[in-house]
């Protein structure tokens, strides 16, 4: 499989002749595309140009995949966590998306519990921590109030709809991939992560899902 290094123009592009193709079953048109960016995609397998047509190649429908999913991740973090205005997410998604590449693509989809919808409630495409996330659920997956009294676990991810309590997550450092030991479970839960104690409630507490033992 070819690697491929996109420009954010032609990223776009791929985004919008997927949305058009895949989900609204429109053809495409060469004469609504840009000449030179047209010949660009084609010479990088991604598009076959056939009698006006503008077809996704196999290659070009995976890479334009995983635009759409950059997008509406970028879009689910504006809206669940940095709450902006519902009128701005979508522009600002296209903004924001070409910044999530590769691992932080993944660590911000663990992050928001592997969403399967936008905001707009279009679906996200799966990606390779959703499959594992689906494989890896079971004994070893668990709500930080099921953990012992001094056990070490690694947080998975958040699971919350509450903005705020995402927020409050976020704050004392419960991200995935963090090692969080449980130090007290009543009154409170107390938490040790990194070199800092925290206290949170049974309701937050259980939010954290982490992963307990070695996969």
């Amino acid at each position: 499989m070819r690697q491929h290094t996109l420009d954010d123009q032609l990223e776009e592009i791929l985004e919008n002749m997927w949305v058009f193709a895949e989900e609204k079953g429109v053809p495409l048109t060469a004469e609504n595309y840009d000449r030179e960016q047209l010949r660009e995609l084609n010479d990088r397998d991604l598009v076959r140009l056939r009698d006006g047509e503008v077809l996704l190649t196999d290659e070009g429908r995976r890479e334009a995949e995983k635009c759409i999913r950059r997008h509406r991740l970028a879009e689910r973090l504006l809206s669940d966590i940095l709450q902006s205005p519902r009128e701005q997410i979508h522009s600002s998604g296209c903004q924001f998306e070409h910044g999530l590449r590769h691992e932080l693509e993944e660590r911000v989809c663990t992050m928001l519990g592997h969403p399967g919808v936008c905001p707009h409630g279009k679906p996200i495409p799966k990606g390779r921590c959703c499959r594992k996330s689906a494989r890896d659920t079971g004994q070893l997956l668990a709500p930080l109030t099921e953990v012992s009294k001094g056990e070490t676990t690694t947080v998975a991810y958040l699971q919350s709809t509450d903005n705020a309590d995402m927020r409050k997550l976020m704050s004392i450092g419960a991200l995935p991939g963090t090692s969080i030991t449980l130090k007290q479970r009543f009154p409170s839960y107390h938490l040790e992560i990194g070199n800092a104690m925290f206290a949170v409630d049974k309701e937050l507490a259980g939010q954290i899902r982490v992963r307990r033992g070695s996969l």
